[in-house]
Parts: C-alpha cells; sequence; structure tokens
C-alpha cells in the first residue's frame, strides 16, 4: 500500500513514480530473500493504479468491490492478467449488510473471473456463522 496524502492524488503518484526505483529494488530483495511471496498494490484511486501498474512488480491489486463502490469495475475488465482482491464486500461504514443480504453482497464481490480473494472484517458472531454458512454452500459461477 502507498498512502501518501490522498487528498492530493496527483502529489501522491509524482512522488510514487519519484521513488520507483527504491521501490522495485526493495520489493525485489524482499522476493529474492523470500521474506514475502507476492505484492499487491492498494491504489485509492483508479488514476493511482493506471499508473502503478505500469512498473510491472504488482502480482494484483486490492480493491474495494461491492454494490456500492464500484469505481473498479472498467479496469477489472480491462486488465484481464492481474489479480484482483476485493475487500470490503458489506461496505464498511455504507453498511450494506443492513440493505442487502450477505449471501447477495459476497455473490457480488467475487462473481467475477478477475476476482481471486476477498478480505472479510465482521464485528458479530452471526456475521461469523452467516460467512461459513456461506463458505460451505456450493457455488454456481
Amino acid at each position: 500500500m502507498w498512502r501518501g496524502n490522498l487528498s492530493d492524488d496527483n502529489k501522491r503518484i509524482k512522488n510514487f513514480i519519484k521513488d520507483k526505483k527504491k521501490i522495485i529494488k526493495l520489493f525485489n530483495s524482499l522476493l529474492k530473500e523470500k521474506k514475502i511471496c507476492g505484492i499487491y498494490v492498494f491504489p485509492y484511486t483508479t488514476k493511482f493504479l493506471i499508473e502503478s501498474i505500469s512498473f510491472n512488480i504488482f502480482d494484483g491489486v486490492c480493491i474495494y468491490r461491492n454494490p456500492v463502490e464500484k469505481n473498479y469495475e472498467k479496469l477489472i475488465k480491462k486488465f484481464k492478467k492481474l489479480k484482483f482482491l476485493a475487500i470490503r464486500p458489506f461496505g464498511g461504514k455504507l453498511k450494506l449488510n443492513k440493505k442487502h443480504k450477505l449471501n447477495f453482497l459476497l455473490n457480488y464481490s467475487i462473481n467475477c473471473k478477475n476476482i481471486g480473494n476477498i478480505i472479510l472484517t465482521c464485528s458479530k458472531k452471526k456475521q461469523i456463522r452467516e460467512i461459513v454458512s456461506y463458505c460451505n454452500d456450493k457455488k454456481n459461477f
């Protein structure tokens, strides 16, 4: 993840590009030493994603994906060789799990060829039970 100042995306991208050689050298070193096995970028914006994947160092991309946060839909289809990891299927502060069933939200988040995994967070035992049940059910994507 490259955070920087999220209120100034152009500056964030500029700084990322400026440190490109250092970033690539560090990641290559960590990969060679087997301290890490892959590198995913969490871009925060589509503009940052487009710039960062040109580095050819990332194995994939972490993105928000749910029925409200759809900013990356076109890029998921465009960059077919990239692996995408969906986060926040329940919408975080959007509280989508109050508007939609858990099955719908999880199906939405993962029902795409390029989405390999989902990172889930939950705060209630009921949600954990529902997630376990969902994982045990047979899916037809």
